[in-house]
């Protein structure tokens, strides 16, 4: 694993609202009355208006990543007047020349500044650590009720390889961040093991606050630094699993570029931070954890969407079975180009620019 003379000016100076944004690329729209809880969060950076996502787990308080609420230098929350949360179209707050948020056009369009902004104090930009963060509302947002918040933290997300979870996110569509959706949008992911994972991003070996995923067709994953993970359980409600932290290729940490091919993505598992919520929101814990039964399925690979050859795809995987730690060096570049084949066929694509 290389720390790309990029990838490290990013991690030092250029994460958070200043540099590597957020989005989905060639994802697929959703119904954002599926996913009523979700938020869009748009954040005042020194040089532009940046957009990233968040989950209401009650009506006055909303889940995000650190990342998208926190300086990127000091790791500490951003002044509350630069946070805007709202649901609904981005282009009813965007389009102003001026980088700055404006309050007046803030509330005409449903959106709120929160209260408090809490960052965990474990964050670390640099290490990916504790990539999570809280912001409190001083009242609900427009139908914000919690009859229709409708998702709830998953206490024991599955961590079994090619077990399928959806992002959604509304940050922008394309690779230069230029333009943001009229609907939410989704794409599928499917979970890695942990020794592909590893071999890629060497923390994640001991971690218990992270999940390794990696996107089911080339052309569409989610980017470095937000993206929200869910679950919809047997019983159709949906749980909430984590937050992207981080996308990465074996070359590069973070990775360079979205459409990166071999990138995963490592999302910070919400459940691991329960005893936390407690102590910063007025929440107990049997609000905003879920006891819903979820079934794991196995991920759909689209078939037509593959960029790896069929005798790459026989060879490579994403799963235990065939791991890189199973390959020779000198048969392996095909493999540590990670196509992830059977099970998952090809998968790439990832990392930077803006949206969730």
């Amino acid at each position: 694993m290389k720390f790309s003379a990029v990838a490290l000016a990013l991690a030092t100076a250029g994460s958070g609202v200043y540099g590597l944004e957020k989005r989905i690329v060639g994802g697929s729209a959703v119904s954002s009355s599926a996913f009523s809880f979700v938020t869009n969060i748009v954040i005042d950076g020194d040089s532009s208006t940046l957009v990233c996502t968040g989950a209401l787990i009650s009506p006055t308080v909303v889940i995000t990543s650190a990342y998208c609420v926190a300086d990127p230098i000091s790791n500490k929350a951003l002044a509350s007047n630069r946070i805007a949360v709202g649901q609904g179209k981005i282009s009813s707050i965007l389009g102003s020349a001026s980088s700055k948020i404006e309050l007046t056009k803030v509330l005409a369009a449903g959106y709120a500044i929160p209260q408090t902004v809490n960052v965990h104090p474990g964050y670390n930009s640099i290490a990916y650590s504790d990539n999570v963060a809280v912001l409190v509302l001083e009242k609900p947002l427009v139908n914000a009720t919690s009859a229709n918040v409708g998702a709830k933290i998953i206490k024991k997300p599955s961590t079994t390889a090619n077990a399928a979870y959806t992002a959604v996110g509304w940050g922008a569509t394309s690779n230069d961040g230029a333009s943001y959706p009229n609907q939410l949008q989704q794409t599928t992911l499917a979970v890695g093991s942990k020794s592909v994972c590893s071999d890629i991003w060497a923390p994640y070996t001991n971690l218990t606050n992270s999940l390794c995923l990696a996107p089911t067709k080339p052309s569409s994953n989610v980017c470095s630094g937000d993206g929200l993970l869910v679950k919809v359980a047997t019983d159709q409600s949906v749980g909430l699993a984590g937050i992207l932290n981080l996308v990465a290729t074996e070359d590069d940490v973070p990775a360079v570029k979205c459409t990166e091919e071999g990138a995963v993505d490592f999302f910070t598992t919400f459940s691991n931070y329960i005893a936390w919520l407690t102590q910063i929101t007025p929440l107990k814990e049997s609000d905003f954890v879920s006891t819903a039964s979820f079934s794991y399925d196995s991920a759909d690979i689209d078939a037509d969407d593959q960029s790896s050859s069929d005798s790459e795809s026989d060879s490579d995987s994403f799963s235990d079975e065939n791991s890189l730690d199973d390959v020779d060096s000198e048969s392996s570049d095909a493999s540590r180009n990670f196509k992830f084949a059977a099970p998952l066929v090809a998968m790439a694509s990832v990392a930077f620019g803006a949206l969730f």
